[in-house]
């Protein structure tokens, strides 16, 4: 016990109720450390679950593909075999293809998919992000397009007016030869995924219009699935996987846009990294600092070796130290951060003044993990600090001490 009465000691010098100047910067180290990691953490997950959220929204969470990536012929039953599958919310068929769109004197490029409305509704957000016109089942099988914000405006279309759609790969014959396959669509709606990228490229139809642009007869591209936690698809695919055999690719989120949140991951590496520099700086003050204390200390050192305290006695008062900043350091970083994230979380106290953003404010989403990890790595480094200047009270002679 007289350890850490010693260590409370020389944490406050001859002050009652705080610590030493020196001691303090050592704590605003952590404080800040601890603080900053668990914030700039919080705010990157908010990103990673938003973007997440975004694309599963628009693409799904799951695709199988053939192991050829040719068509799906027996579609139906692989509908149905997926369905079956604990944690598969819904499947739904959907042909992908390459296409133009124009408008009069408007001509882009444009991703179009040929969905199944009913059952795509099931495994994608896309009804709740359309701004614009209120699509059904039976105005998308007449020959109905849905069309992305962004598109709508470089083509100058909007709901209730007509686009076309034509194939510069596919064709079919005709009296004047081979031609490409064209068709006249009436845009139904319009909506925002808040990707701007899918909303300037994706287009939806009903199945067989996309499969007449592809020359299919009752064919798919892929099957789209939705689980009900999309931070457990990867596990799930695999699940999918066992079940439907080596015929079949399954693909999660995190594998069809491999590269955009392997940015993001990289992003949070190299930020966290960074931050816990601010903790090794901290750390390399506090040894400095400890390093000055033992000199202070030496004689009263000295005379507690005499009074016949242990070298692991002496270690341990300081190891006590290291470790009470450490903690009341972490503790305090810890509630700032709470607080700090709660009152963002709920109150959305920090906005993102940029128009058209699609984020009014910064997202924060808090993790179990994190707030485990960061402290006890930061108790870890103030504790290990404390090695070296404790290991010099080894050399002090205690003779020397009383002689002097």
């Amino acid at each position: 016990m007289f350890h850490l009465k010693l260590a409370l000691r020389y944490l406050k010098g001859r002050k009652k109720y705080c610590f030493t100047f020196s001691n303090m910067l050592s704590v605003f180290g952590i404080i800040i450390g601890v603080f900053s990691l668990l914030v700039v953490s919080s705010v990157m997950n908010g990103f990673e679950s938003d973007m997440r959220n975004r694309v599963i929204g628009s693409k799904a969470e799951i695709k199988i593909y053939k192991f050829d990536y040719s068509p799906i012929i027996n579609y139906k039953n692989l509908v149905d075999k997926v369905s079956m599958v604990s944690s598969v919310v819904g499947a739904a068929p959907v042909c992908e293809n390459e296409l133009m769109i124009q408008k009069k004197n408007y001509l882009v490029f444009t991703i179009c998919f040929g969905i199944d409305f009913e059952k795509h509704k099931k495994v994608t957000e896309l009804l709740n992000k359309i701004v614009v016109g209120e699509p059904e089942t039976e105005a998308i099988e007449k020959d109905g397009i849905i069309i992305g914000l962004d598109l709508s405006l470089t083509l100058n279309a909007t709901v209730g007016e007509y686009v076309q759609l034509t194939s510069p790969v596919g064709t079919e014959p005709s009296s004047f030869g081979l031609l490409p396959r064209s068709r006249e669509f009436k845009v139904i709606g319009i909506f925002i995924s808040g990707m701007p990228e899918y909303d300037r490229l994706f287009t939806y139809v009903s199945l067989k219009n996309a499969q007449y642009f592809l020359g299919y007869e009752d064919e798919v591209s892929h099957i789209d699935i939705k689980t009900q936690d999309s931070k457990k698809s990867r596990l799930i695919s695999k699940v999918i996987q066992s079940q439907i055999g080596e015929n079949f690719i399954v693909e999660d989120w995190s594998d069809f846009e491999a590269n955009l949140f392997n940015a993001i991951k990289m992003e949070k590496i190299v930020m966290f990294l960074v931050l816990a520099l601010m903790i090794i700086i901290a750390a390399f003050n506090m040894t400095g600092n400890f390093i000055k204390l033992v000199a202070e200390k030496k004689t009263e050192i000295g005379i507690l070796k005499a009074m016949g305290a242990t070298e692991h006695d002496i270690i341990k008062i300081f190891v006590n130290v290291g470790v009470i900043i450490g903690i009341f350091g972490t503790f305090i970083g810890l509630i700032l951060a709470l607080l700090i994230l709660f009152a963002q979380h709920n109150y959305h106290l920090i906005k993102i003044p940029v128009p058209g953003f699609p984020l009014h404010w910064i997202p924060v989403e808090m993790r179990l993990w994190d707030f485990i990890f960061v402290p006890l790595v930061a108790i870890i480094i103030s504790f290990l600090t404390t090695l070296h200047p404790a290991r010099r009270t080894v050399k002090i002679d205690p003779i020397k001490i009383i002689r002097d």
